[in-house]
């Protein structure tokens, strides 16, 4: 009977097409102390020799790292950067901060938020995302609508946690959602077919990560948000919107100007004008070129009206403007010029 293949050899889950093994360990330390402020390294009892197989890729400034390596005790110092490990396989704790966080394969993470910490692990396979704290903290500000106060949710990123995805709940889907999305990085026609381009994908990582972490984010919308009556950042968004009417605008834009969440703008613009943000925008751009056609300088057309103020394909524009006043732009643009009701 041919000898059991060595553990090491077996592909890693993801990022298998990077991996490097390591036989030594002297040579896992130094390969390790480049990246991490290790302290301390012991290997524990091996039945088939040390082993330690890893693929590693940079995604802006997140690292993403998948590993399978035999029994060992390992020891880091204070760093910059938090990690959450999710366990594919095997079991092992870590100490930190006088707390001890049990692993186990399955659907958990475990969240190190830089301080020192020990860990210990038999045969073991885990995903580690490093991520910068500071850059958490304000990302799940953002998702909360609360953007203009970074530090708000910053204590909840400061503190060890283990999150369990075991039970169904919103935990457990965004655990999914965030395995999902490592899998792109292995996604070897992503690049070719104009997939998720680098920078997108490393806000993709910061967001589900501040969502495992501070759930509370996206649970709904913030029950302190003020009224949009009386909501000054709110009032600042739409003077800014009707100042760049002429220019493209996205929901993207309006989130990141107003720091609202896009969940927060669909609310606070429903509860105001009874629409979505965007449709609120084509509103004002519709108003402007109906204001701008009722007094038309000689020599201005219907289209040089409608690109003034941001639309630039103009058979969906005259669509939608017959449709709100019942009357072409055209029609509307020469009745004007010669004075008839």
């Amino acid at each position: 009977m041919p000898p059991a293949e060595p553990t090491g050899t077996v592909p890693l889950t993801l990022m298998e097409s990077r991996a490097v093994e390591v036989t030594d360990s002297d040579a896992l330390l130094a390969r390790v102390a480049q990246t991490f402020p290790l302290s301390a390294f012991l290997e524990g009892p091996q039945e088939r020799g040390f082993f330690h197989r890893s693929g590693v890729i940079h995604v802006g400034d997140v690292a993403v790292s998948c590993s399978r390596h035999s029994p060992l005790e390992i020891s880091f110092d204070d760093g910059d950067l938090a990690t959450l490990t999710l366990p594919l396989a095997g079991e092992g704790q870590v100490g930190t901060d006088g707390q001890t966080l049990r692993l186990q394969g399955g659907p958990m993470a475990a969240y190190l938020p830089g301080a020192a910490f020990t860990a210990s692990t038999g045969t073991f396979e885990e995903v580690m995302i490093c991520l910068d704290r500071r850059r958490l903290a304000a990302t799940a500000s953002t998702l909360a609508g609360s953007g203009r106060d970074p530090g708000r949710h910053r204590p909840r990123f400061e503190s060890p946690l283990v999150v369990d995805g075991s039970q169904p709940g919103q935990q457990a889907e965004l655990l999914r959602h965030l395995h999902l999305a490592l899998r792109m990085l292995d996604a070897p026609l992503l690049g070719p077919v104009g997939g998720l381009a680098a920078p997108q994908l490393e806000d993709l990582l910061y967001r589900l990560v501040a969502a495992l972490v501070c759930p509370e984010v996206v649970r709904g919308i913030d029950g302190s948000l003020a009224d949009p009556h009386r909501d000054r950042p709110f009032d600042e968004l739409l003077q800014w919107i009707q100042a760049h009417l002429h220019t493209p605008i996205t929901a993207t834009e309006l989130s990141r100007r107003s720091a609202y969440s896009r969940r927060n703008l669909q609310y606070l613009f429903q509860r105001r004008f009874g629409c979505s943000p965007m449709q609120w925008v084509k509103r004002q751009r519709l108003e402007a070129v109906h204001r701008d056609l009722q007094r038309a300088q000689p020599g201005e057309t219907v289209a040089v009206i409608a690109r003034r103020h941001g639309f630039l394909q103009l058979s969906s524009f005259a669509a939608g403007f017959q449709r709100r006043y019942g009357i072409a732009p055209s029609v509307l643009l020469r009745r004007s010029r010669t004075g008839a009701d």
